[in-house]
């Protein structure tokens, strides 16, 4: 019997840099869960939280394809304190029953978990360690005004609305303070992961002497000059730091050589591949890298998607991917939201299921 994984949670207040820890988590091959994410799950169209949450806050929620509007509802309880509390007893029980079958049933060794209200939902009590992700006020203020759009009394007022950082400080095994640079927020997650005893999850070919694996920063440069073949700009270390936070990386290597980097985005059990760079490997033709791929992304993402604009009709049959207008392995709403996302529409992409 597999031991149970180690599971590490991420709390903080709005803006102070969770979910760029969690991607840098996701990165050394954690399964990473954002509470926040499964929250909207359950007010999906059909799914448990759904009815509740009109027959209490109103039918009129709803845009007209039958999705709750998730801005109307923030506008409702973030204004009142009761009603705040209230949305949280329908969801809260739910959120943490998923986390807990998650949990139970991943293959991967390491899962992070991000909630603001981690301790409060006692999602705390599942995990192994518990790290208070933090950053001075005038920092967030800033990034909510410059990254979410809102105007400085909205911002002040979600700030306003949470308990102080210094509370989650106390309550955390260890802090991570984002106020600086990105490289320093990667530099105390990687210390803390690997003083967990934690390591890269990585996957190794024998056959073709392939090992994918997290991005390291000992290869940089030469990641630097794939991206700058790619884009045509210049990238210093700093921009990759800041793309590991955003992004999840996979790194090819051969022969200990970095030959190749697929850029994705995986949240909800999807995975979207978006990029890679250099332009092309004749190391890594689509009948190496995919098969890879996927044993990579077992455990991580119930489903893979692929824009026609990377793959050919014939490559995509013999790599065992359908059309992206079939039914996907997720509820389709989510699978919608998420392609739109991405600036993608069914029509223009293909998907498979991944096993594990």
């Amino acid at each position: 019997m597999k031991p149970a994984p180690f599971v590490i949670g991420l709390t903080g207040n709005i803006a102070s840099g969770k979910s760029v820890v969690l991607q840098y988590l996701a990165n050394l091959g954690a399964l990473t869960i954002d509470a926040d994410l499964a929250a909207q799950e359950t007010y999906l169209p059909g799914n448990p939280a759904y009815e509740p949450i009109l027959a209490r806050f109103g039918s009129d929620l709803t845009f007209s394809d039958g999705q709750i509007n998730r801005s109307k509802l923030g506008r409702i309880v973030f204004r009142d304190p009761t009603a705040l509390t209230e949305l949280e007893a329908i969801i809260h029980p739910l959120v943490t029953s998923r986390i807990l079958e998650r949990i139970q049933t991943t293959q991967r060794d390491v899962v992070a978990i991000e909630a603001i209200k981690l301790f409060e939902a006692g999602i705390d009590k599942q995990c192994n360690a518990v790290w208070a992700i933090a950053a001075d006020d005038e920092v967030r203020l800033e990034r909510l005004m410059e990254g979410r759009g809102l105007d400085e009394s909205a911002a002040h007022q979600r700030i306003l609305s949470q308990s102080p950082q210094s509370e989650k400080i106390l309550l955390a095994d260890h802090a991570i303070y984002t106020d600086t640079s990105f490289a320093h927020t990667y530099e105390q997650t990687r210390e803390l992961y690997s003083g967990l005893g934690l390591s890269p999850f990585e996957v190794d070919s024998e056959e073709d002497g392939i090992r994918l694996s997290h991005l390291d920063p000992t290869v940089f440069a030469t990641a630097s000059s794939f991206m700058e073949e790619k884009t045509e700009q210049k990238w210093e270390d700093e921009d990759l730091y800041r793309l590991l936070g955003q992004r999840t990386v996979v790194a090819f290597y051969k022969g200990g050589q970095l030959v190749q980097l697929m850029i994705f985005r995986i949240e909800q059990s999807m995975a979207v591949y978006l990029a890679h760079a250099p332009f092309r490997s004749d190391l890594l033709p689509s009948k190496v890298s995919f098969p890879l791929l996927k044993q990579y992304l077992a455990g991580l993402s119930d489903m893979l998607i692929v824009a026609k604009d990377f793959i050919s009709p014939e490559e995509a049959k013999l790599l065992g991917f359908t059309y992206g207008d079939d039914d996907p392995p997720v509820h389709p709403v989510l699978y919608n939201n998420f392609l739109r996302k991405h600036g993608l529409m069914p029509g223009e992409v293909y998907f498979t299921k991944i096993q594990g």
